[in-house]
């Protein structure tokens, strides 16, 4: 480049070549010169035989585009206009086109045939000061960072559907920043690698064969020196091209997704149809239990002690001889007992012959058991159960723990006025339809959690209720690879479910729900389908492309949330699903250590995740755990997160943690996660059983007093800008709309904004233009 400017006549040349005849073109391309497209803010120098592309923003230094490649072979058929350049790469039956339009770089490959492709590919550029990688929520990471050189480079290569939560990625050099959206987001890889020390990156696309038009592009876009300004950029491009949906055109289209607005969302634990919670006096029941049971007339007692194993009668003996009986055995006996109240033949007419039942059961009776469904069945054996024990038990209408009526009047009690409810499974509503209504009652949203992710054979042992289907889907439904083969399923058990297989299903089991919930549910979270694992599948009965597989997943979310007009929710909540979804679970935090032994096997590490036991609170959700050190770094150090999804989707998508990463789960980041939360004005995620809601109300009541009317009146506005006020980046501002900034002070010393002392780890809310201004400061730091 240098040269071309050194040497006048050379250039002059070089100009007239430019606009002679594509031969005199050709010829330039092919003798190593660059062709020039020229804009007002910047000049673009590309390289036909090599593909190396320089960008020369007007008053700046220059940056790569993309290095230069070999073996590219030859140049043919070049042709160019002022703004437009195009040929074709024979020998890799490609064709090439670069257009220039304002700020704009459109880059498109088009290929003949199948094959792999690589670019742009980001070498040692000095210019590139960081990267700005939409990982989950968003991520700034230093090009020269060792750390982040080694996670990246381990975590190569990336799927882009599945690996960055929005298709595009921007690049910090100093004064200006470029961000390169990808046009097309299926079936490409970026892999990282280390270039003396730093960061260098390429993105390879697949041109598979089941694509007809087999295409591949990017948007390059010159912007602010803003850490953000990637988002802006990709947000305005979603704009141009129709594809933005704001939460005020979704809560138009179904109107509970308000309620969404300055709710916490809650994971309930806890569903067993009777409690250790709901006995009144466990010394004085276990000892009638115990009584009626080993007598030899005929009585409900004696049905219950029939019915149980040994074990638990055991316990029961254990009980009415202990002085203070513990929580586990009280627990082993209620689970029994709700064990046997799902059972069809727990009444039997002689063993409570004797008993006064009330009109409900006996109008349940009277139809038939045969007759009833399964929540029909379940709700008479609890009033028979009450019955049989009358003053034993609290009423039968709040039995229940984290999934009873007991649990959400204790949430309006502390004053909690919205809140988004999730169970881990339908059945809960099944159980308990009086904590449904409850909840509804309170102005609450409540879902269940469903996945159509995997499937499962009918007799797998080990299996989970939603991989249950039938044998024909088992053997017809699962995506196959181009090799033939079925592409297994999660924890590699079964098989991955084809979305366009599984839609009759989807509809049967969703109608079945609600028509069986004696009261509907208004919410519904689908597992998996915005996460970003994206199948071609070579199937026969069901192909598709990535593309086929994403609108499949589309569609069934589309459905369900239409069909009964629910605020519906999905795992973290990558781009392609924003139009579609309410809320996304995953995005402000992700899944962490996957793999890792010290997190998911080790059970005497410190940092051991936890289990699945007990049911009513599994410690792999309320356990409390410090964070493994390598991982504050890529997660929770505010030096190097950024609000990038909230920069496009703020006012689009309610998004917040992983339900395997809440809030509360790394007992030393806890603070860190509620200063995030406000500064990104996203809502906690908790998971509350009746004891865990003890322990933790008082933390979290005084995050919902602050979050919560400020969620209700910034929810539905863009964020529009974001900074750093430190050089050591631990002090950081965000503004949404023009109405309200948030400074958030991470670091352990206060620090005065305009007017304001904000004190070490707090945030201030100010209102622009007004004097109003609020702080908070985390439970943890304010003792």
């Amino acid at each position: 480049m240098q040269k071309f400017f050194l040497y006048p006549l050379r250039s002059f040349l070089l100009m007239v070549m430019l606009t002679a005849s594509p031969f005199s073109t050709l010829a330039l391309a092919e003798s190593g010169q660059s062709v020039v497209l020229k804009g007002e803010t910047w000049t673009i120098h590309i390289y036909p035989q090599s593909l190396q592309v320089t960008a020369q923003p007007k008053g700046k230094d220059s940056v790569q585009l993309s290095a230069p490649q070999e073996n590219l072979g030859a140049v043919k058929r070049l042709k160019q206009s002022e703004r437009e350049v195009s040929w074709e790469l024979g020998e890799k039956n490609l064709l090439v086109s670069y257009k220039l339009d304002g700020e704009s770089l459109f880059v498109r490959f088009t290929s003949k045939a199948p094959g792999r492709f690589t670019w742009p590919v980001l070498r040692n550029d000095p210019a590139v000061q960081a990267y700005i990688l939409p990982l989950f929520e968003g991520s700034y990471v230093p090009s020269g960072n060792a750390q982040w050189l080694n996670f990246l480079t381990e975590s190569s290569p990336m799927n882009t559907t599945e690996g960055l939560s929005m298709p595009f990625w921007g690049v910090d050099c100093g004064d200006y920043t470029l961000t390169y959206i990808l046009t097309n987001p299926f079936n490409n890889e970026l892999v990282f690698e280390n270039r003396e020390g730093r960061i260098a990156m390429r993105c390879t696309h697949e041109f598979t064969k089941n694509w007809v038009k087999k295409e591949y592009g990017l948007l390059i876009r010159l912007g602010e020196a803003s850490p953000v300004e990637p988002g802006r950029q990709y947000r305005r491009w979603l704009i141009e091209q129709g594809q933005f949906a704001s939460l005020q055109d979704k809560i138009k289209k179904v109107s509970g997704v308000k309620k969404l607005l300055g709710a916490a969302h809650i994971y309930l634990w806890g569903d067993a149809l009777i409690t250790r919670h709901d006995v009144l006096d466990w010394k004085r029941f276990t000892a009638k239990l115990m009584q009626q049971g080993k007598a030899s007339q005929l009585s409900p007692g004696k049905r219950i002690w029939e019915l149980m194993s040994q074990e638990i009668r055991k316990a029961v003996a254990e009980i009415v001889l202990i002085k203070y009986p513990y929580a586990y055995i009280k627990s082993q006996v209620t689970n029994e007992l709700s064990n046997l109240l799902e059972r069809r033949n727990f009444y039997t007419e002689s063993a409570w012959q004797n008993v006064k039942l009330p009109e409900e059961a006996q109008g349940l009776l009277k139809r038939g058991i045969p007759k009833l469904n399964d929540p029909q069945l379940w709700w008479l054996n609890c009033l028979l159960l009450e019955a049989a024990f009358p003053d034993e038990f609290i009423k039968s209408d709040l039995w229940g723990d984290g999934v009873s009526v007991k649990m959400m009047e204790k949430f309006a009690e502390s004053g909690f006025d919205r809140l988004w409810l999730g169970l881990n499974t339908w059945q809960g509503g099944f159980r308990h339809p009086q904590a449904i209504k409850k909840a509804k009652d309170l102005g609450y949203l409540i879902a269940t959690y469903d996945s159509y992710h995997s499937i499962h054979h009918p007799e797998e042992p080990d299996t989970w209720e939603t991989a249950q289907f039938d044998l024909q889907l088992y053997e017809t439904g699962a995506v196959v690879r181009a090799d033939g083969t079925k592409k297994r399923g999660f924890k590699r058990k079964g098989y991955i479910l084809s979305p366009i297989a599984a839609m009759p299903y989807v509809k049967k089991r969703v109608t079945g729900i609600m028509k069986t919930l004696p009261e509907p549910l208004n919410s519904w979270f689908i597992d998996c389908d915005a996460y970003g694992q994206l199948y071609d599948d070579y199937s026969e009965l069901h192909p598709a492309t990535q593309q086929d597989d994403m609108n499949a997943r589309l569609d069934r979310m589309v459905r369900i949330r239409d069909s009964y007009g629910l605020v519906i929710g999905s795992e973290r909540g990558a781009a392609y699903a924003a139009p579609v979804i309410h809320f996304a679970h995953g995005m402000m935090t992700p899944v962490i250590g996957w793999g890792d032994p010290d997190l998911q096997k080790d059970k005497k590490s410190k940092y051991h995740l936890g289990g699945w036991w007990p049911p009513d609170g599994p410690a792999v959700f309320v356990k409390q755990v410090p964070l493994k050190e390598k991982y504050r770094t890529f997660y929770y150090d505010p030096r190097f997160r950024l609000p990038l999804y909230q920069t496009v989707f703020h006012d689009s998508v309610v998004a917040t943690h992983h339900w395997g990463y809440g809030s509360l789960k790394f007992k030393d980041q806890v603070d860190t996660v509620e200063l995030l939360e406000l500064l990104y004005n996203v809502p906690p995620m908790y998971h509350m059983n009746l004891l865990e809601f003890e322990k933790h109300k008082k933390r979290m009541k005084a995050h919902h007093d602050f979050f919560s009317p400020l969620h209700r009146e910034l929810a539905l506005l863009p964020l529009t800008d974001f900074a750093w006020l430190r050089a050591d980046r631990m002090v950081q501002r965000t503004v949404f709309g023009s109405r309200v900034e948030m400074v958030a002070n991470f670091a352990d010393e206060d620090f005065r904004y305009r007017e304001t002392v904000i004190p070490k780890r707090s945030i201030l809310a100010r209102w622009l233009g007004t004097e109003d201004r609020r702080i908070f400061t985390p439970s943890s730091t304010a003792k």
